[in-house]
């Protein structure tokens, strides 16, 4: 299946459009590296929340994330929330990355000058899948606690749910929230008795904005959405090995009148160093001269598509 890459200009960014018969993708190279857009071609849906606003603006290091788009899959790292000395959701999603072309393979690679690490990541189309490769290399001569997590803010439907590893029994909230609770409470999974109300984890809420991370490790590296009323399904698929904890933010209006949601797979529990070391047991560390090297790839189908075989 032929790849064609067009460079192209979306609300006044540098943009690199990818299309196979079955995909469509847009990645901008100066903005984070992040994917602006990706479309199931069989049924028209585009996955990812668009910016809301009329151009993209230029960030810069410590940028404060909520100022600026939030659309789109950016990469968070090092980190997700700001503590001295990590930024607002890490470093790179403000990053400008230098980009070449192998053949149908878009290649992607940063710097970090501040914290001493060299970011790389190939994107390429594979049928009805967008694979992503990252390379993440310490250039220093000491370790870095440094947490990566896929900052993928996805569209919603009122009827969509979504798909969490098999396995999954508990979850635990974040902040405080009307719907939730209190941050850090333990709940069953997939729904829980909550003040009177149940509320269900494997759905979108009316109105309000909830996080909460499976309690623990997952047992397998496959997550996404179902969405009924647009015939598509999403997976995530990765190596849970890596990657063992998942988060999962929505916000139904509650996040600037935003409505989109992420599900947020990491190695780190959870968003920042701090609270990996108090909640995780440990935060994860990049060690000099021994690259963290993972991929996530993310298929988009027709959800009543026949399974063959």
């Amino acid at each position: 299946m032929a790849v064609t890459i067009t460079e192209i200009c979306k609300k006044g960014a540098r943009a690199i459009l990818m299309e196979n018969d079955s995909l469509s993708a847009v990645i901008l190279p100066e903005n984070g590296g992040k994917i602006d857009s990706l479309i199931c071609r069989e049924t028209g849906m585009e996955l990812l929340f668009q910016n809301p606003k009329e151009k993209y603006a230029d960030a810069s290091f410590g940028s404060s994330f909520e100022a600026f788009e939030a659309c789109g899959f950016d990469d968070a790292f090092p980190n997700v929330d700001a503590e001295e000395p990590y930024p607002d959701h890490g470093e790179i999603w403000s990053a400008s990355f230098e980009s070449r072309y192998c053949g149908e393979i878009l290649d992607l690679s940063y710097e970090s000058t501040r914290f001493g690490y060299r970011y790389c990541k190939k994107i390429w189309l594979e049928q009805n899948r967008l694979c992503i490769r990252y390379t993440i290399l310490n250039t220093r001569r000491t370790p870095f606690p440094a947490i990566w997590t896929m900052h993928c803010l996805c569209n919603t439907e009122p009827d969509m749910k979504i798909v969490f590893p098999p396995g999954t029994h508990k979850v635990i909230t974040v902040f405080d929230n009307e719907l939730t609770g209190e941050k850090e409470r333990i709940l069953p999974f997939p729904e829980a008795d909550i003040d009177g109300h149940v509320y269900h984890f494997d759905r979108v809420p009316e109105h309000g904005a909830v996080k909460y991370f499976c309690a623990g490790a997952v047992a397998e590296g496959f997550c996404g959405y179902d969405y009924p009323s647009k015939d598509t399904k999403v997976r995530f698929i990765y190596d849970a090995r890596l990657l063992p904890y998942l988060g999962f933010w929505v916000t139904a209006g509650g996040f600037r009148g935003d409505h989109n949601c992420a599900l947020e797979p990491t190695n780190g529990f959870y968003d920042s160093i701090s609270k990996a070391r108090r909640l995780g047991g440990g935060c994860p560390e990049l060690l000099p001269g021994k690259p963290l090297e993972f991929d996530m790839t993310i298929q988009m189908d027709r959800l009543s598509k026949p399974v063959s075989g």
